[in-house]
């Protein structure tokens, strides 16, 4: 982040920021409202969880502010992970000369009551995500409990491997010719095998 013009500065850039969490949502709407609001240049974050370390687009968009502009986004918690990580990131452009501004939220934030908002906000969205990760937490071990398996989806399912299982010890393929039946390495079968409690 560097400063080369004059805090306040009429040439001063709108330099807009959006991120969404999944690769099911898109970033038409954010973007859309970004450039309504007058934003030169917009850097985006794609699939990106709000808590991830590394969210390349927020710090091209930090790279690219100087003094003078304007940083903006479309709401407080579409661009931190934290409150601790918002009040840091606004104090630090106001220290360079920088203006924050979200769409959503029409606050001043150097004032003490647009920063006391934007801090409630950052508040807010952080508890709110802890609550969310927490009930997630809670509906996936009931899950688990009664069985049912929760994450990504098996390579094979059990029909499957018991089909593999059946060309192995009734047929005498190998472990790895059966995989290749099925289209999966011989890891995966071994696993699989192992999952549904069968035995080779």
């Amino acid at each position: 982040m560097t400063t080369g013009k004059p805090a306040n500065s009429e040439t001063g850039k709108r330099i807009g920021y959006a991120r969404n969490s999944t690769d099911k949502q898109t970033l038409y709407q954010y973007t859309d409202a970004l450039k309504a609001a007058g934003c030169e240049l917009i850097f985006v974050d794609e699939a990106t969880s709000a808590v991830a370390k590394k969210r390349p687009g927020l710090a091209k968009a930090r790279d690219a502010l100087m003094q003078g502009d304007t940083f903006v986004v479309v709401a407080i918690d579409r661009a931190f992970r934290s409150t601790i990580e918002g009040i840091t990131f606004l104090d630090e452009l106001h220290s360079h000369g920088i203006a924050f501004e979200s769409i959503y939220q029409q606050i001043d934030t150097r004032t003490p009551e647009g920063r006391k908002w934007f801090i409630d906000m950052v508040n807010n969205a952080e508890y709110e995500r802890a609550v969310i990760s927490r009930r997630t937490k809670e509906k996936m071990a009931a899950a688990k409990r009664r069985g049912v398996h929760c994450g990504r989806r098996f390579a094979l399912t059990s029909a499957c491997t018991r089909q593999a299982h059946t060309l192995v010890t009734k047929h005498g393929l190998s472990l790895t010719e059966a995989a290749q039946r099925k289209h999966v390495t011989p890891l995966t079968l071994r696993r699989s095998f192992k999952r549904e409690g069968l035995e080779v």
